[in-house]
């Protein structure tokens, strides 16, 4: 399979300074762009839905940990400015 890609990739690498010889203008370069992202493209190995719901599923409990942990230090430190105005208030 990785053979495969690599043939594949060394093909697309020819084909593209072959191409590039003969689009010498912006829009030739431009629709050159266009077939290689193309043609990576279908390289790609898309998820199942499986393993889709999995990753989001790991994403969305990543972001909430972190989320978790951000507020904690927030509320802590919140607290501590506030007992450091409270504590050293000068004004009574």
């Amino acid at each position: 399979m990785s053979e495969e890609l690599e043939q594949a990739s060394e093909d697309l690498v020819e084909k593209s300074k072959a191409s590039r010889a003969a689009a010498r203008g912006p829009i030739g370069r431009i629709i050159l762009f266009i077939q290689q992202v193309i043609a990576e493209l279908r390289k790609v190995n898309k998820p199942t839905f499986t393993e889709l719901r999995n990753y989001t599923g790991v994403v969305l409990g990543f972001v909430t940990v972190v989320m978790v942990i951000i507020f904690g230090f927030d509320f802590i430190f919140g607290q501590g400015v506030i007992w450091l105005y409270t504590a050293f208030d000068t004004t009574n």
